[in-house]
């Protein structure tokens, strides 16, 4: 069992690990695109067709590929403003609810989008000066709400597996554990 679970756990770290990276690549093509713009709008007159449509779609992919890394690595934003629940057993199973909360809104939300997805599709909907169509857009945008979603269920397997502990990945990518006293180690 506890085998199986870590090779999903690595399998996981390199799910996020490579969204997180195309999320890196887009942010970069966005620099160079933006960059591009405005040197041909401001020099020569001539700026980039389409670079509003492509900034959104470039947006869009570094917020939405971010996201399964986020939730693997728990990254999320916390605000300790009773900082009794951030300690011991009862830290474990406030972790448990808001990753089983997580999992849920992720579900939900792909499947909103999904169905957006499919209505852009049926209706051959396009973006405006580049006719890119928008389901493929949407697409990649469902699958990384869904991958969110496998990641924040894989974290809250992990952490069931572990009773009283808090794991968190740093931004390095290294794993500290939390004990019953809430010190890392």
């Amino acid at each position: 069992m506890f085998g199986i679970l870590l090779q999903t756990e690595r399998l996981a770290e390199l799910v996020s690990r490579f969204v997180s990276n195309l999320a890196a690549i887009i942010l970069f093509l966005l620099v160079v695109l933006t960059c591009v713009d405005v040197v041909g709008r401001y020099f020569f007159t001539m700026p980039v067709v389409g670079a509003v449509e492509l900034v959104r779609i470039c947006m869009a992919g570094v917020i939405f590929f971010s996201l399964p890394a986020m939730f693997f690595r728990d990254d999320h934003v916390i605000v300790d403003l009773i900082p009794f629940f951030r300690k011991g057993y009862l830290a474990w199973i406030v972790n448990l609810v808001l990753l089983a909360l997580s999992v849920f809104v992720a579900v939900q939300l792909g499947d909103r989008i999904m169905a957006y997805a499919v209505r852009a599709f049926e209706d051959g909907d396009v973006t405006e000066y580049l006719s890119i169509p928008r389901y493929m857009v949407v697409s990649f945008i469902t699958l990384s709400v869904y991958a969110a979603a496998l990641m924040a269920f894989v974290r809250m397997v992990v952490l069931l597996s572990r009773p009283g502990e808090i794991s968190t990945h740093g931004a390095d990518g290294a794993t500290k554990e939390s004990n019953e006293g809430g010190e890392s180690t």
